[in-house]
């Protein structure tokens, strides 16, 4: 795999302690391939902009370094603070989808 690809590990610049992963993601989605930026944040540590620095972080590297075309997030509609961090982010809600039985909204760069 591409070392570009999957999740890494969130350390705090601060304290180095680990908080999280975060990366872009290869997904298929409706039988189209995508790379999704997709993070996980350590409970205690939501609210403090992790998610925001890390996701944006990602879509510039994405978009300027490797150049992919689009960048989506695949966020479930009850996920009000995914959604802020996409929206910050400049993403723009596409459309939803069924995936996995549950409502996911699609965002993308």
């Amino acid at each position: 795999m591409n070392r570009n690809y999957g999740l890494k590990l969130i350390k705090d610049k601060v304290t180095g302690k680990k908080i999280g992963h975060a990366g872009l993601v290869p997904q298929i989605v409706e039988e189209e391939h995508y790379i999704e930026v997709g993070y996980w944040i350590e409970e205690n540590y939501w609210g403090k902009g992790y998610a925001s620095e890390v996701a944006l972080a990602l879509i510039d590297h994405g978009l300027n370094e490797l150049k992919l075309p689009k960048i989506i997030a695949l966020i479930q509609n009850e996920n009000i603070a995914s959604e802020k961090v996409a929206i910050k982010n400049g993403l723009k809600k596409e459309k939803e989808i069924l995936l996995n039985e549950k409502i996911v909204s699609i965002y993308t760069t």
